[in-house]
């Protein structure tokens, strides 16, 4: 009888670690850093999987227009949701359960959604922003707005919200060369690099021009 009991013991242990172990298929596993030092853990819920255009892989991508994060609590079907508001997160990281080496980091940042100079297009709130380059004086950003679609963002260290310079499902022409020397006519030393840029040379890297402004940036901050 006690080895009876012993062995449902054991079988009820590896059950619950095998539960605990897991793979959740469809969501990605997230933790969220709150300003405040504290943090949350589960699966996020609003955000789902939208193929990359050109550039990129597909994505699970939170909408640029959400302003708070869904997080259901790991493995725990009968806990409810827990809703973070952008404004709150200082950042979060996501993974999907069966790569968790290849992990992304998430950034709040209100954000320009409008091509060019002029004309801004600004968001009311934080949007997470999926960091895909980090320089030294610039960041540059992926995120996926309902209207405008995938949108490649840039933010310099004094901007007050992350701006739009490329899109995903917008081939690079000459009209989206206007676009990028409206964006960057504060940095005319990047000038010619646009008036040089090839079709090539975006959809080898998107982040090729935000990597020159770093570099042109860095280049200036020797010189003082």
């Amino acid at each position: 009888m006690l080895l009876s009991v012993a062995g449902l013991i054991s079988a009820s242990h590896v059950m619950a670690q095998e539960s605990d172990e897991k793979v959740v298929e469809g969501r990605m596993h997230t933790i969220i850093y709150k300003t405040g030092g504290t943090k949350v853990e589960g699966y996020l819920q609003n955000s789902f999987s939208l193929p990359g255009y050109g550039f990129s892989r597909s994505y699970f991508i939170p909408s640029a227009m959400d302003t708070v994060m869904i997080v259901k609590p790991q493995n725990k079907p009968f806990e409810r949701s827990i809703k973070v508001r952008n404004c709150e997160i200082d950042s979060m990281m996501t993974w999907l359960d069966k790569t968790p080496e290849d992990k992304q980091k998430w950034e709040p940042q209100t954000a320009d959604f409008a091509y060019g100079g002029k004309n801004p297009d600004v968001e009311n709130h934080p949007s997470m922003l999926l960091v895909l380059f980090e320089g030294k004086h610039v960041k540059g950003y992926l995120s996926h707005h309902i209207l405008y679609g995938f949108r490649y963002l840039f933010k310099i260290d004094d901007m007050p919200y992350a701006k739009v310079f490329l899109s995903e499902e917008h081939k690079f022409n000459e009209r989206r060369r206007k676009t990028l020397l409206d964006t960057f006519y504060m940095y005319p030393k990047l000038e010619d690099y646009i008036k040089q840029l090839k079709k090539e040379d975006v959809e080898e890297d998107p982040f090729f021009i935000i990597r020159k402004l770093d570099e042109i940036l860095s280049a200036q901050e020797s010189l003082k």
